[in-house]
C-alpha cells in the first residue's frame, strides 16, 4: 500500500474541527477527476472545517492510480491511497483507520448524493450526534432512480428491520459520516470488506448504543454503476443471516 501524504492532522496548528471524505473507488478513470474537482470546489466554500479528501483506490487496473496521483500533486488537502486488494469495504476500512481527522465520511465517486448533505452531516456530528448517514427514503428527500431499484431497496430495508431490530431506514445510501473515534470502535466488529459494509457498519453503530441521525437527501441514481442487482442481493441476504446469528456482540477480544 502507498500513501503519498500523510493523513495525520498538524496538532495545535489549526482549531476548526477536521473532516475527512473518502472516495472509495474501483476503475473510475472517467469519472475520478470530475468528482474530485467537483468536491473541493464545494468545500472550499464551507472553510468553517478542515477538509481533507482520501481517493482510496482499492486496485484498480486502469488509469485511476494515475489520476489520483495527478490530483494529489495538485491539491494539498487530496490523497491519494492504494490498497492492493479489491473491496469497497476494505478500502473505507483503511482510509478510516489511517485518518486523525475530527470527523470521517465516504461518498461515491458519481455524486449521486447532493453535496450539501455533507455540511449538513458534518454540523450534526459537531452538534453531537455519533454517527450521521443520508437517507433516500424520508419524506423530505428528492430521490430520482428506476422503479426496480426504488422497489428493491424499500424491500431490503424492510427485511432488514424485521430480521435485526433495528432503526435505521436506508442502509445502502452512498454516504455516511462518523465521529473518528467511534468509527474506529465499530470498525473491528465489521467482517465484511465489500458493499455489505455500510450495512454492518450501522447494525453495529445501533446496537453498541452510538446515536444514529439520518440525513434527508438529494439523490440520482448512477445509470452506470457497477452494482450487481442479484450478486448483491444474495450477499446482503448472507450477511443478515450472519448478523442475526452470528454477529460479534458481547465478543471480549474485539
Amino acid at each position: 500500500m502507498t500513501n503519498g501524504k500523510n493523513l495525520q492532522n498538524n496538532d495545535g496548528q489549526n482549531k476548526r474541527p477536521s473532516a475527512l471524505v473518502v472516495f472509495p473507488v474501483y476503475n473510475e478513470e472517467n469519472a475520478l477527476r470530475h468528482g474530485v474537482e467537483t468536491l473541493t470546489a464545494f468545500l472550499n466554500d464551507h472553510d468553517n472545517y478542515e477538509w481533507k479528501i482520501v481517493i482510496s483506490d482499492n486496485n484498480s487496473n486502469d488509469r485511476t492510480a494515475e489520476i489520483g496521483c495527478a490530483l494529489q500533486s495538485e491539491n494539498p488537502i487530496v490523497n491519494y491511497l492504494h490498497i492492493p486488494r479489491k473491496g469497497r469495504g476494505i478500502a473505507l476500512r483503511t482510509a478510516w483507520e489511517q485518518a486523525d481527522t475530527d470527523y470521517v465520511s465516504y461518498m461515491d465517486i458519481d455524486l449521486s448524493t447532493g453535496l450539501d448533505a455533507i455540511i449538513k452531516a458534518i454540523d450534526a456530528l459537531d452538534g453531537g450526534a455519533d454517527i450521521a448517514v443520508g437517507t433516500r427514503l424520508s419524506k423530505d428527500s428528492n430521490t430520482t432512480r428506476c422503479l426496480k431499484r426504488e422497489f428493491i431497496s424499500r424491500s431490503y430495508n424492510i427485511v432488514i428491520k424485521m430480521s435485526l431490530g433495528i432503526h435505521f431506514n436506508d442502509a445502502h445510501c452512498g454516504f455516511k459520516t462518523g465521529r473518528r473515534e467511534v468509527v474506529r470502535k465499530i470498525l473491528p466488529y465489521i467482517k465484511d470488506n465489500e458493499w455489505f459494509f455500510d450495512t454492518e457498519f450501522l447494525f453495529y453503530g445501533e446496537k453498541l448504543g452510538h446515536r444514529i441521525v439520518e440525513i434527508p437527501v438529494t439523490w440520482i441514481e448512477d445509470t452506470d454503476t457497477k452494482a450487481r442487482i442479484f450478486k448483491d442481493a444474495y450477499d446482503d441476504l448472507s450477511g443478515l443471516y450472519r448478523l442475526r446469528f452470528h454477529n460479534n456482540l458481547g465478543k471480549q477480544d474485539i
